[in-house]
């Protein structure tokens, strides 16, 4: 039932969004950042731009979801984590094909009270881009969306997602975060851990891919991260190795 419900949501999230944007359904991928951007608070949509940015992501549907709450938010936040999370939406939103978001990010950059905002805004103005359709506000419900992802079942007592409501690890991307990884492909069968030539570089201070982690899925294959700094706990994918002869643990 948990599962029913769980798949439910996801597709009931697809529809929404595709019936306000006039397109197909999303993969589970990009249904994910929706989902993060239009339900989450400021940490869940900054690790939903920062993933979008280092994939690429150049989908409208989901583009158009940042959009809308980069102009929703982008007055409003004072909070750090709140300016970095929209400052990481202006990245994303440099993967666009078309020209679609300058006039968004030319309005936060003219008018954002925050000037790392507005210095990220400009950065990613970029006036080469083919000439696009422009967004126009309000063009996506955001409330009508977050509705949507809190039908999701909520996960049970133990933490654990019902058996089957995963996804496989082919649908992971290079950028996103451990805590992505776990929530689409869930836990490993087993884990390996070793350092890397950079822990012994000297003067290394931020300590970036000093460790990596590979994340091993029993008939899948396996899942390569690196810590990204070493004041901090966050992993970030690599590589995704895809072996069907993967024996799931160390």
């Amino acid at each position: 039932m948990q599962l029913l419900q769980r798949l439910t949501a996801i597709f009931l999230l697809c529809f929404v969004v595709a019936q306000a944007q006039g397109a197909e359904g999303l993969d589970p991928v990009n249904a994910h950042y929706v989902e993060l951007l239009s339900n989450g608070g400021p940490s869940s949509i900054r690790q939903a731009a920062q993933s979008m940015h280092r994939s690429g992501v150049s989908d409208e549907r989901v583009l158009d979801v940042a959009a809308e709450v980069l102009l929703r938010d982008y007055k409003t936040a004072t909070s750090g984590t709140e300016i970095d999370a929209l400052a990481w939406i202006t990245n994303a939103l440099s993967h666009a094909k078309t020209d679609r978001y300058n006039a968004v990010l030319l309005e936060v950059k003219e008018n954002a009270a925050h000037k790392k905002l507005s210095k990220y805004a400009d950065k990613n103005f970029n006036k080469r881009l083919p000439a696009g359709e422009a967004y126009v506000a309000g063009s996506v419900d955001l409330a009508k969306i977050a509705a949507a992802t809190a039908a999701a079942a909520p996960a049970p007592a133990s933490g654990a997602a019902p058996a089957g409501s995963y996804h496989p690890i082919s649908v992971i991307k290079v950028g996103m975060s451990r805590q992505e990884v776990m929530a689409l492909a869930g836990p490993p069968s087993g884990t390996r851990h070793y350092q890397t030539g950079k822990a012994f570089i000297p003067f290394n201070y931020k300590g970036g891919d000093l460790m990596r982690e590979e994340a091993l899925y029993k008939g899948q294959g396996r899942i390569v991260m690196s810590n990204t700094n070493r004041y901090s706990n966050d992993w970030e994918v690599l590589e995704v190795i895809l072996d069907a002869n993967e024996s799931g643990y160390p």
